[in-house]
């Protein structure tokens, strides 16, 4: 794990967007205030694709590979996220705390302040607000499903993370708040993701802008996700559904197509498909800066492959087949010398999957969920055909067609970070070295300490 150091309790930001009240509130040089940033469109603009930028730095690097690393998935040197021996007072594991924080705060800059400052239409108001309010959620689904107690195995009263809703202006002690439930997490994720989805683009237009910006259909997807999350099954199957409506999403035709090898030529700026619903466009950085990447350094050789994971596919798989480069042991899905692979945070086998595994909860064995699943597996054997069509003689029970389209979520998604939150919500350890008491990471101890207990420490730590 990288090391990294912030605070959500000062929230310092890059470009000092504290409100200035008082007439001694002095702004610092080459800076500028919300008055000024949110009256206009273009600035406006930078400052919500500054936040989409908070938002990989909160959701990418670390976080993204954590649920794999500590899922039976992928190998990983730090056996403390393994096993689930995380010292809270350490630094190393600061960052998956507070950057999801630090794009939050920015949300809510623009969330809370666009609509007091802005003079310009309305209408591109209401897109930009609702884009923050999809970073927002994406973010606090991020943090929860790390840190809530329980957030994942259905405990709604038990202790979630702070809510905050408002921008922060600055510390002083008295805008320090506790832990919300789980429950009241999740209701403020589907409430910014209802209102979002009134506000968003179904279609943007372009490859580029359709999968780096927030539309209907990612905003769709990520409450369906957020809803598998909290057994809510059928809101899971009606916003999945959603989600592909209007066929703007298309599986790519095999896995050589989806996951190009970058590694023998890192050009950049490499395309986005029309299979993603949502993902970090970090190729198309052009910074000669060695730090400005996605943070996912599986191009560096250094998190592979389990083989115990690996031995799991059928044979002919090509998912199997084309994980690993032939003539390299890299992930394939991440193989940009320079670390600067798009980041793909939804895809639309996810959302098949998620559309599959509600409605067989809700319906049982039905032919939506096996004609999803059909599909998803069909696609991994291109070369050679699919060994076997499913249909509904090949489940005795609704809970046998469940395992089947969870083993297959398990190979699709593999090193795309779900595997530790798929297991949990499940009821499945996600390791065998990691403990029921330690599922959910400890608060940093320094978030405890600032703000004199109010913030609690979760069991187990």
């Amino acid at each position: 794990m990288k090391k990294y150091r912030y605070h959500i309790s000062l929230f310092t930001l890059l470009l000092a967007l504290c409100a200035c009240n008082k007439q001694l509130d002095l702004k610092p040089e080459n800076t500028m205030v919300e008055s000024e940033l949110l009256k206009n469109e273009p600035t406006t603009v930078n400052y919500l694709a500054d936040t989409y930028i908070r938002m990989m730095n909160a959701c990418a690097g670390n976080n993204y590979i954590f649920g794999d690393v500590t899922g039976n998935v992928a190998s990983g040197f730090d056996q403390n996220i393994v096993n689930g021996t995380i010292d809270p007072s350490s630094e190393n594991y600061a960052s998956l705390w507070s950057a999801p924080y630090l794009a939050i705060n920015q949300a809510n800059v623009i969330i809370t302040q666009l609509p007091r400052w802005a003079q310009f239409d309305k209408s591109r108001q209401a897109v930009y607000i609702a884009e923050a309010k999809f970073i927002r959620a994406f973010c606090y689904l991020t943090l929860i499903q790390l840190y809530g107690d329980g957030a994942l195995q259905n405990k709604p009263d038990n202790m979630g993370v702070p809510l905050r809703l408002g921008a922060f202006d600055g510390y002083d002690g008295s805008q320090d708040i506790p832990r919300a439930t789980n429950k009241a997490v999740y209701t403020q994720i589907l409430k910014d993701l209802d209102e979002a989805i009134a506000d968003l683009p179904a279609n943007r237009g372009d490859a580029l802008n359709q999968a780096s910006r927030a539309t209907k259909g990612a905003a769709n997807a990520l409450a369906a996700r957020t809803c598998l999350y909290t057994r809510q099954y059928d809101k899971a199957a009606a916003y999945a559904q959603a989600a592909m409506a209007g066929n703007y999403y298309q599986l790519q035709s095999n896995f050589w197509t989806l996951w190009p090898d970058h590694n023998k030529q890192s050009t950049g700026s490499y395309p986005l498909s029309s299979e993603l619903l949502f993902a970090f466009p970090e190729s198309y950085n052009k910074s000669s800066k060695y730090n400005d990447n996605n943070g996912i350094y599986y191009a560096s050789g250094y998190t592979k492959p389990l083989p115990s994971f690996l031995a799991t596919y059928g044979a002919g798989d090509e998912r199997n087949d084309s994980l690993m480069l032939y003539y390299k042991a890299i992930i394939r899905k991440f193989t940009d010398t320079n670390t600067r692979d798009n980041v793909p945070m939804i895809r639309l086998p996810e959302v098949m999957l998620t559309a599959a595994e509600a409605l067989a909860h809700t319906q049982g064995i039905n032919g939506t969920s096996i004609n999803l699943l059909n599909q998803v597996y069909a696609r991994a054997y291109t070369k050679n055909g699919v060994p076997h069509v499913y249909t509904a003689a090949d489940f005795g029970t609704p809970t046998d067609l469940i395992t089947r389209i969870l083993q297959e979520r398990k190979w699709e998604l593999a090193f795309e970070g779900f595997a530790r939150f798929d297991a949990i919500r499940n009821d499945m350890a996600p390791n065998p070295q990691l403990p029921a008491n330690r599922y959910a990471l400890p608060v940093p101890q320094h978030e405890i300490d600032i703000t004199q207990g109010l913030i609690k420490q979760n069991p187990g730590y």
